[in-house]
């Protein structure tokens, strides 16, 4: 397989065995969170969307570089073209975050944290451009696997998100409804 060394080839494995599993069990909590008779939130559509499409992405993102490896071995190629897709994927969930969410936001902290997960997209993306070009550094796996794991960490805080706050949230309703006589 080309170049890349096994471990290498082990943690985009182990990194597209996690997110579809994150996003499996997502899928079935999510049908069985929102059968009730409560209308999920903006928030909560575009977080389970951005969990769902990134996991999906995610999977296919990890082997990716096998697929290209299947064409060629010559990793200088395997890593711009592999950070290219990224890029263009990466881009569209950006453009699609911020046309979703905008004007939305009104929580402060919530606006501090989607501004935080663009700065950090928008560098990665800056990364991964190097990557492409091979200016400022080789073109390798580090930045495509900052990508990832990125893209692992998104998935995996949508995933808490969606399992703990309708839980948190009646927790604070039953708080609120105690009375003391």
């Amino acid at each position: 397989m080309g170049d890349i060394p096994i471990t290498d080839l082990s943690i985009l494995e182990g990194i597209a065995e996690v997110a579809v599993s994150l996003t499996g069990f997502a899928g079935i909590v999510a049908t069985f969170q929102f059968r009730e008779d409560s209308t999920p939130s903006s928030g909560q559509i575009v977080g389970l969307s951005i969990m769902v499409s990134t996991g999906l992405a995610g999977v296919f993102l990890s082997y990716l570089p096998f697929l290209l490896l299947s064409f060629t071995s010559d990793l200088s190629i395997v890593w711009p073209a592999a950070s290219l897709v990224m890029i263009l994927y990466m881009m569209w969930l950006m453009n699609f975050v911020h046309s979703h969410m905008r004007g939305k936001v009104n929580n402060p902290s919530a606006r501090v944290i989607f501004s935080l997960l663009q700065t950090v997209s928008a560098l990665i993306v800056v990364l991964l451009i190097l990557n492409c070009t091979g200016y400022g550094l080789e073109p390798g796996i580090g930045p495509y696997l900052l990508g990832l794991l990125f893209g692992l960490f998104v998935v995996a805080v949508n995933f808490w998100r969606l399992l703990l706050l309708p839980l948190w949230k009646k927790h604070h309703a039953g708080k609120q409804t105690v009375t003391t006589e």
